[in-house]
């Protein structure tokens, strides 16, 4: 990957259940959008690949992973879709999900990614919230995630992380988006937000 090559990208921010990850696969299938979600990288390394390894010695003991390895880990999932063609810097934008969580992670992606905007999806109602991941982790079979506590302490983490990291870029970069409403109206609000920043490509 070529230092000097910057992608351009979109961040997308929220509380745990939020519909990030919804609303990010749908606009990523806009023809010059490219979806990119930092726990579905992870998922997707080769367990027998020395990254891989890497990776499951800390997520098998409940680790976070480190900045650092989450930082090779993006840049080599980067440059092996670059070099496949399937993202081309010249074309695509990012549509960032999940990535960069922390201030460090910020720093170390400033030769990388040009941020053009942040889409912010707020949720003022944590009972909503709340019951928004109890839902879900009833439906994917996830009882760990619909324990209360653990929930409220995800909560809890996000706050810690998310706020420092949207301290780091300029206030004129975010966009906040009701996400307490139906899954197309905030598709449509993202959406709108947007329309300025991507580039016209078909």
């Amino acid at each position: 990957m070529e230092e000097s090559k910057r992608y351009r990208s979109i961040l997308m921010f929220g509380y745990p259940g939020c519909g990030k990850g919804t609303q990010g696969v749908v606009l990523g299938r806009m023809p010059n959008l490219v979806h990119l979600a930092m726990g579905d990288i992870f998922r997707g390394l080769d367990p027998k690949s020395e990254i891989g390894k890497e990776f499951l010695s800390y997520s098998t003991k409940g680790m976070l992973v480190p900045d650092e390895l989450t930082i090779r880990v993006f840049r080599h999932h980067l440059q092996g879709h670059t070099q496949a063609g399937a993202i081309d810097p010249d074309y695509h934008t990012l549509l960032l999900d999940g990535i960069p969580r922390t201030t460090q992670q910020v720093q170390l992606l400033e030769g990388v990614i040009d941020v053009k905007k942040i889409i912010y999806l707020m949720m003022d109602d944590r009972d909503a919230l709340v019951a928004r991941l109890a839902g879900r982790a009833a439906k994917q079979n996830r009882p760990d995630d619909a324990d209360r506590e653990v929930i409220l302490n995800r909560i809890e983490v996000y706050e810690r992380e998310t706020s420092p990291v949207l301290k780091a870029y300029p206030k004129k970069l975010i966009a906040r988006v009701n996400a307490d409403q139906a899954p197309l109206a905030v598709l449509r609000d993202a959406a709108d937000c947007l329309i300025d920043v991507v580039p016209a490509g078909i």
